[in-house]
Protein backbone atom coordinates (compact mmCIF):
# COMPACT_ATOMS: atom_id res chain seq x y z
CA UNK A 1 0.00 0.00 0.00
CA UNK A 2 0.94 3.46 -0.86
CA UNK A 3 2.07 5.88 2.10
CA UNK A 4 1.77 8.72 0.27
CA UNK A 5 -0.85 10.42 -2.03
CA UNK A 6 0.40 10.85 -5.68
CA UNK A 7 -0.62 14.49 -6.01
CA UNK A 8 0.03 14.44 -9.63
CA UNK A 9 -2.48 11.57 -10.38
CA UNK A 10 -5.27 12.89 -7.42
CA UNK A 11 -4.67 16.55 -7.54
CA UNK A 12 -5.99 17.12 -4.47
CA UNK A 13 -5.86 20.79 -3.39
CA UNK A 14 -7.67 22.25 -0.45
CA UNK A 15 -7.60 26.43 -0.46
CA UNK A 16 -4.26 26.18 -2.43
CA UNK A 17 -2.52 23.65 -0.09
CA UNK A 18 -1.86 19.95 -1.44
CA UNK A 19 -3.14 17.33 0.64
CA UNK A 20 -0.52 14.15 1.11
CA UNK A 21 -1.26 12.65 4.36
CA UNK A 22 -5.04 12.66 5.51
CA UNK A 23 -4.11 12.66 9.31
CA UNK A 24 -1.05 14.51 9.23
CA UNK A 25 -1.86 17.37 7.29
CA UNK A 26 -5.55 18.18 8.41
CA UNK A 27 -3.89 20.89 10.96
CA UNK A 28 -2.67 22.65 7.79
CA UNK A 29 -5.40 22.84 5.55
CA UNK A 30 -8.14 23.62 8.42
CA UNK A 31 -5.96 26.91 8.83
CA UNK A 32 -5.96 27.16 5.23
CA UNK A 33 -9.36 27.54 5.47
CA UNK A 34 -9.70 29.40 8.61
CA UNK A 35 -7.44 32.35 6.27
CA UNK A 36 -10.15 32.47 3.52
CA UNK A 37 -11.99 35.54 3.46
CA UNK A 38 -15.33 34.52 3.50
CA UNK A 39 -14.71 31.80 6.15
CA UNK A 40 -16.53 33.77 8.85
CA UNK A 41 -20.06 33.53 6.33
CA UNK A 42 -19.28 29.59 6.81
CA UNK A 43 -18.05 29.17 10.00
CA UNK A 44 -20.47 26.79 10.69
CA UNK A 45 -20.08 24.46 7.81
CA UNK A 46 -16.57 24.01 7.82
CA UNK A 47 -16.99 23.10 11.86
CA UNK A 48 -19.03 20.62 11.14
CA UNK A 49 -16.76 19.23 9.02
CA UNK A 50 -13.50 19.32 10.23
CA UNK A 51 -15.51 18.03 13.87
CA UNK A 52 -16.25 15.37 11.97
CA UNK A 53 -12.78 14.59 10.70
CA UNK A 54 -11.78 14.33 13.63
CA UNK A 55 -14.23 12.41 15.30
CA UNK A 56 -13.60 9.51 12.47
CA UNK A 57 -9.56 9.48 13.12
CA UNK A 58 -10.46 9.06 16.47
CA UNK A 59 -11.58 5.29 15.37
CA UNK A 60 -7.85 5.04 14.54
CA UNK A 61 -6.34 5.71 18.06
CA UNK A 62 -5.36 2.70 20.19
CA UNK A 63 -4.18 3.81 23.84
CA UNK A 64 -3.65 7.37 22.98
CA UNK A 65 -1.74 7.00 19.88
CA UNK A 66 -2.59 6.09 15.75
CA UNK A 67 -2.38 2.60 14.92
CA UNK A 68 0.83 2.35 13.19
CA UNK A 69 -1.00 0.91 9.74
CA UNK A 70 -3.47 3.97 10.06
CA UNK A 71 -1.67 5.97 8.21
CA UNK A 72 -1.20 3.56 4.87
CA UNK A 73 -4.79 2.12 5.11
CA UNK A 74 -6.28 5.71 5.05
CA UNK A 75 -4.23 6.90 2.10
CA UNK A 76 -4.74 4.11 -0.18
CA UNK A 77 -8.54 4.07 0.67
CA UNK A 78 -8.13 8.15 0.06
CA UNK A 79 -6.32 7.18 -3.40
CA UNK A 80 -9.02 4.75 -4.62
CA UNK A 81 -12.03 6.38 -3.47
CA UNK A 82 -13.77 6.58 -6.70
CA UNK A 83 -13.27 3.09 -7.16
CA UNK A 84 -14.57 2.20 -3.50
CA UNK A 85 -17.40 5.14 -4.37
CA UNK A 86 -18.69 3.52 -7.52
CA UNK A 87 -18.87 0.19 -6.28
CA UNK A 88 -20.81 1.26 -3.45
CA UNK A 89 -23.36 2.99 -4.75
CA UNK A 90 -24.65 0.10 -6.40
CA UNK A 91 -24.19 -2.02 -3.87
CA UNK A 92 -26.17 -2.53 -0.10
CA UNK A 93 -25.19 -0.20 2.89
CA UNK A 94 -23.52 -3.16 5.09
CA UNK A 95 -21.05 -4.02 2.00
CA UNK A 96 -19.09 -0.94 2.51
CA UNK A 97 -16.13 -2.88 4.50
CA UNK A 98 -16.12 -5.67 2.02
CA UNK A 99 -15.74 -3.23 -0.97
CA UNK A 100 -12.87 -1.34 0.99
CA UNK A 101 -10.69 -4.39 1.78
CA UNK A 102 -10.57 -5.23 -2.29
CA UNK A 103 -8.06 -2.58 -2.36
CA UNK A 104 -6.39 -3.71 0.84
CA UNK A 105 -3.96 -6.65 2.34
CA UNK A 106 -5.58 -9.99 2.14
CA UNK A 107 -4.70 -10.46 5.59
CA UNK A 108 -5.52 -6.31 6.44
CA UNK A 109 -6.27 -5.98 10.20
CA UNK A 110 -7.99 -3.16 10.43
CA UNK A 111 -11.64 -3.76 11.86
CA UNK A 112 -15.12 -2.82 9.90
CA UNK A 113 -15.69 0.02 11.92
CA UNK A 114 -12.14 1.46 11.14
CA UNK A 115 -12.56 1.35 7.60
CA UNK A 116 -16.15 2.35 7.77
CA UNK A 117 -15.14 5.42 9.79
CA UNK A 118 -12.36 6.55 6.91
CA UNK A 119 -14.93 6.54 4.41
CA UNK A 120 -16.46 9.06 6.13
CA UNK A 121 -13.79 10.69 7.07
CA UNK A 122 -12.89 10.60 3.03
CA UNK A 123 -16.51 12.26 2.34
CA UNK A 124 -16.01 15.05 4.88
CA UNK A 125 -12.84 16.28 3.10
CA UNK A 126 -14.65 16.10 -0.01
CA UNK A 127 -17.49 18.46 1.17
CA UNK A 128 -14.46 20.56 2.97
CA UNK A 129 -12.60 20.79 -1.00
CA UNK A 130 -16.35 21.57 -2.57
CA UNK A 131 -16.82 24.30 -0.36
CA UNK A 132 -13.23 25.81 0.51
CA UNK A 133 -12.30 25.56 -3.11
CA UNK A 134 -15.17 27.72 -4.52
CA UNK A 135 -14.21 30.08 -1.95
CA UNK A 136 -10.50 30.20 -2.59
CA UNK A 137 -11.56 30.79 -6.64
CA UNK A 138 -13.58 33.58 -5.63
CA UNK A 139 -10.41 35.08 -3.82
CA UNK A 140 -8.29 33.98 -6.89
CA UNK A 141 -10.84 35.76 -9.44
CA UNK A 142 -10.35 38.88 -7.60
CA UNK A 143 -6.40 38.91 -7.89
CA UNK A 144 -6.60 38.26 -12.01
CA UNK A 145 -8.29 42.14 -11.75
CA UNK A 146 -4.72 43.65 -10.73
CA UNK A 147 -2.47 41.42 -8.28
CA UNK A 148 -0.13 43.90 -6.34
CA UNK A 149 -3.20 46.53 -6.09
CA UNK A 150 -5.58 43.70 -4.69
CA UNK A 151 -3.10 42.17 -2.52
CA UNK A 152 -1.85 45.70 -1.23
CA UNK A 153 -6.11 46.56 -0.36
CA UNK A 154 -5.49 42.84 1.01
CA UNK A 155 -3.53 44.13 3.30
CA UNK A 156 -4.55 47.51 4.71
CA UNK A 157 -8.07 47.37 4.02
CA UNK A 158 -9.71 44.18 4.80
CA UNK A 159 -13.35 45.18 4.79
CA UNK A 160 -13.06 47.00 0.93
CA UNK A 161 -11.10 43.24 -0.07
CA UNK A 162 -14.25 41.26 1.22
CA UNK A 163 -16.23 44.17 -0.92
CA UNK A 164 -14.13 42.73 -3.84
CA UNK A 165 -14.96 39.35 -3.15
CA UNK A 166 -18.51 39.88 -2.55
CA UNK A 167 -18.65 41.33 -6.18
CA UNK A 168 -17.06 38.67 -7.60
CA UNK A 169 -19.56 36.50 -5.16
CA UNK A 170 -22.52 38.06 -7.10
CA UNK A 171 -21.47 37.66 -10.77
CA UNK A 172 -20.89 33.65 -10.59
CA UNK A 173 -24.01 32.69 -8.08
CA UNK A 174 -24.47 29.38 -10.37
CA UNK A 175 -20.77 28.15 -9.07
CA UNK A 176 -21.96 29.34 -5.28
CA UNK A 177 -25.28 27.18 -5.83
CA UNK A 178 -23.33 23.60 -6.94
CA UNK A 179 -20.69 24.29 -4.63
CA UNK A 180 -23.10 24.46 -2.08
CA UNK A 181 -25.35 21.80 -3.03
CA UNK A 182 -22.28 19.19 -3.34
CA UNK A 183 -20.93 20.30 0.34
CA UNK A 184 -24.60 19.18 1.54
CA UNK A 185 -24.82 16.07 0.00
CA UNK A 186 -20.86 14.94 0.66
CA UNK A 187 -21.25 15.72 4.66
CA UNK A 188 -24.69 14.42 4.49
CA UNK A 189 -23.05 11.09 3.56
CA UNK A 190 -20.23 11.45 5.83
CA UNK A 191 -22.31 11.93 8.66
CA UNK A 192 -24.50 9.14 7.64
CA UNK A 193 -21.48 6.55 7.23
CA UNK A 194 -20.13 7.72 10.59
CA UNK A 195 -23.14 6.86 12.20
CA UNK A 196 -22.44 3.51 10.14
CA UNK A 197 -18.82 2.91 11.93
CA UNK A 198 -20.78 3.69 15.24
CA UNK A 199 -22.95 0.90 14.63
CA UNK A 200 -20.30 -1.83 13.78
CA UNK A 201 -18.64 -0.38 16.79
CA UNK A 202 -21.47 -1.76 18.92
CA UNK A 203 -21.66 -5.30 17.08
CA UNK A 204 -17.64 -5.74 17.45
CA UNK A 205 -18.14 -4.81 21.21
CA UNK A 206 -21.22 -7.19 21.34
CA UNK A 207 -20.81 -10.74 23.25
CA UNK A 208 -21.72 -12.75 20.42
CA UNK A 209 -21.73 -15.96 22.36
CA UNK A 210 -25.20 -14.83 23.78
CA UNK A 211 -27.90 -17.11 22.73
CA UNK A 212 -30.16 -15.70 19.45
CA UNK A 213 -27.82 -13.04 18.67
CA UNK A 214 -27.29 -12.30 15.35
CA UNK A 215 -24.83 -10.00 14.22
CA UNK A 216 -26.47 -9.57 10.34
CA UNK A 217 -30.03 -9.27 11.37
CA UNK A 218 -29.00 -6.87 14.19
CA UNK A 219 -26.75 -4.56 11.54
CA UNK A 220 -30.05 -4.75 8.77
CA UNK A 221 -32.33 -3.98 11.34
CA UNK A 222 -30.05 -1.06 12.57
CA UNK A 223 -29.41 0.24 9.12
CA UNK A 224 -32.96 0.37 8.82
CA UNK A 225 -33.61 2.53 11.28
CA UNK A 226 -30.77 4.86 10.64
CA UNK A 227 -32.02 5.24 6.55
CA UNK A 228 -35.18 6.02 8.07
CA UNK A 229 -34.23 8.70 10.42
CA UNK A 230 -31.35 10.23 8.22
CA UNK A 231 -34.23 10.34 4.96
CA UNK A 232 -36.44 12.17 7.81
CA UNK A 233 -33.62 14.21 8.64
CA UNK A 234 -32.36 15.93 5.36
CA UNK A 235 -35.81 16.46 4.55
CA UNK A 236 -36.83 18.64 7.33
CA UNK A 237 -33.55 20.55 6.82
CA UNK A 238 -34.54 20.99 3.24
CA UNK A 239 -38.09 22.08 4.20
CA UNK A 240 -36.37 25.00 6.40
CA UNK A 241 -34.04 26.44 4.13
CA UNK A 242 -35.77 26.15 0.50
CA UNK A 243 -39.45 26.65 1.17
CA UNK A 244 -39.61 29.14 -1.18
CA UNK A 245 -39.71 27.20 -5.14
CA UNK A 246 -39.17 29.98 -6.50
CA UNK A 247 -35.58 30.56 -4.99
CA UNK A 248 -32.83 31.00 -6.68
CA UNK A 249 -31.52 27.88 -5.54
CA UNK A 250 -34.41 25.68 -6.25
CA UNK A 251 -34.47 27.15 -9.53
CA UNK A 252 -31.10 26.29 -10.65
CA UNK A 253 -31.95 22.74 -8.99
CA UNK A 254 -34.28 22.32 -11.27
CA UNK A 255 -32.54 23.16 -14.45
CA UNK A 256 -29.56 20.61 -13.39
CA UNK A 257 -32.42 18.14 -12.91
CA UNK A 258 -33.12 18.94 -16.13
CA UNK A 259 -29.92 18.83 -17.84
CA UNK A 260 -29.07 15.41 -16.03
CA UNK A 261 -32.29 13.74 -17.20
CA UNK A 262 -31.91 14.80 -20.76
CA UNK A 263 -28.20 14.07 -20.94
CA UNK A 264 -29.12 10.33 -19.34
CA UNK A 265 -31.82 9.72 -22.43
CA UNK A 266 -29.33 10.58 -24.75
CA UNK A 267 -26.62 7.97 -23.32
CA UNK A 268 -29.18 5.58 -22.95
CA UNK A 269 -30.75 6.07 -26.39
CA UNK A 270 -27.15 5.94 -27.84
CA UNK A 271 -26.32 2.73 -25.63
CA UNK A 272 -29.51 1.18 -24.21
CA UNK A 273 -27.43 -1.64 -22.49
CA UNK A 274 -25.38 1.26 -20.59
CA UNK A 275 -24.61 -0.03 -17.42
CA UNK A 276 -25.13 2.86 -14.13
CA UNK A 277 -21.86 3.09 -13.54
CA UNK A 278 -20.93 3.98 -17.22
CA UNK A 279 -24.10 6.57 -17.12
CA UNK A 280 -22.75 8.04 -14.54
CA UNK A 281 -19.51 8.15 -15.54
CA UNK A 282 -20.41 9.68 -18.80
CA UNK A 283 -22.19 12.14 -17.34
CA UNK A 284 -19.32 13.30 -15.07
CA UNK A 285 -17.00 12.83 -17.11
CA UNK A 286 -17.69 13.77 -20.62
CA UNK A 287 -20.73 15.93 -20.40
CA UNK A 288 -18.93 17.73 -17.17
CA UNK A 289 -22.82 18.16 -15.71
CA UNK A 290 -22.24 18.13 -12.08
CA UNK A 291 -20.09 16.14 -9.58
CA UNK A 292 -20.78 11.98 -8.75
CA UNK A 293 -22.97 12.80 -5.66
CA UNK A 294 -25.38 15.02 -7.66
CA UNK A 295 -25.35 13.19 -10.79
CA UNK A 296 -26.50 9.52 -8.86
CA UNK A 297 -28.80 11.58 -6.77
CA UNK A 298 -30.76 12.53 -9.80
CA UNK A 299 -30.61 9.55 -11.41
CA UNK A 300 -31.67 7.81 -8.63
CA UNK A 301 -34.80 10.20 -7.94
CA UNK A 302 -35.76 9.74 -12.12
CA UNK A 303 -35.45 5.57 -11.35
CA UNK A 304 -32.52 5.80 -14.12
CA UNK A 305 -30.69 3.77 -11.55
CA UNK A 306 -30.33 1.31 -11.04
CA UNK A 307 -29.55 -0.44 -14.36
Amino acid sequence: MDDDLNTEDTAFQIAGVELHHLLLDMDEIELAVSELALYGHFYRHFKESFGLIHDAQTYWLEDGEYAKYADSTIQTMFHKRDDIEQQYSFADTSSLPQIARQFLDDDHPASDSKLVATYALIKAIQAIEALANWLFDLELSVYSLEADLVESIRQTDSKQYLKLVDRVRDRACGFEIRSREDFAILLGEADKTLMLASLYGQIENVDVSKPGFHAHGFLRAALGNLTASQASLRGKKAGEGNRNPDSDKQQAATKRCERICKAADRHISADPKISGTDLVKALVEKDKIASIPTVRKYLLEHLYLPR
